[in-house]
């Protein structure tokens, strides 16, 4: 495999790896958001809730329907700031930069919380917490992973919350938080591979480069997710060129 060169400029930049599931991973654009792969993942949890729902709570079809109103906020095309808006017909603002949806989007989930109960309330909360990741609102955001992880919840989505904590503590650059965030990641199956990506990442930066190096291979050498392999590899990369 080629190796890459990389500016020191590039090596500061917070990593971009993240995903709900392999699976997910596997099918959506390595340079796709980790905040709109965590919410790609949530709207087809939602649309099935909401199926349920509707037909056996009224309640819980009003909590659905402040959820989609909120996805369909954050869904919202962003427009060059050249280009003038369209006109909304939905009711839904359209936007011209990333962080005013973002902002709006996270107001909205927050509305959606208070008319949400159990594990819809849940779910708002969860995205909540990438919303304000993606805004630089880590300490806001980390509360929100901590409430959603407390409630021992929705369980396909608890690995993302607990990388989102590390993914907070890492934009602050404080190490030794980040580093305790992920190795709390579960270390079953593909996920172990993951933790370890994750850890040797933050080991780097560190300064702990021999065991950085180590664990990085092994994550190369013995996943079977190529997104993963790659980013591995990059990683390595990075630290041999002493970056």
């Amino acid at each position: 495999m080629a190796k890459r060169k990389y500016t020191r400029k590039q090596l500061r930049q917070p990593d971009e790896f993240i995903s709900i599931s392999m699976k997910v991973w596997e099918a959506v654009s390595d340079n796709a958001s980790r905040v709109i792969v965590a919410l790609l993942v949530a709207m087809v949890i939602v649309a099935g809730v909401w199926t349920w729902s509707y037909f056996s709570d009224a309640r819980a079809a009003r909590s659905t329907e402040a959820l989609t109103r909120a996805f369909a906020y954050y869904n919202q095309t962003v427009f060059p700031m050249e280009t003038k808006l369209p006109p909304s017909e939905d009711g839904i603002p359209r936007f011209k930069s990333y962080p005013a949806r973002a902002a709006a989007s996270e107001k909205e989930f927050t509305q959606a919380m208070g008319k949400a109960s159990g594990s819809l309330r849940l779910l708002a909360q969860l995205m909540r917490a990438g919303l304000r990741q993606e805004l630089g609102k880590y300490d806001e955001a980390i509360k929100d992973y901590q409430a959603y992880l407390a409630a021992g919840k929705l369980e396909p989505l608890r690995f993302n919350a607990q990388e989102g904590i590390g993914y907070c503590h890492e934009a602050q650059k404080k190490w030794d938080l980040a580093l305790e965030a992920f190795r709390k990641l579960p270390r079953e199956g593909e996920q172990r591979w993951r933790a370890m990506y994750h850890e040797g990442r933050i080991l780097a930066l560190k300064g702990q480069k021999q065991e950085a190096v180590k664990l990085l291979k092994q994550v190369m050498e013995k996943t079977s997710i190529h997104t993963l392999k790659e980013h591995a590899a990059d990683q390595l990369a990075l630290i041999e060129q002493g970056k």
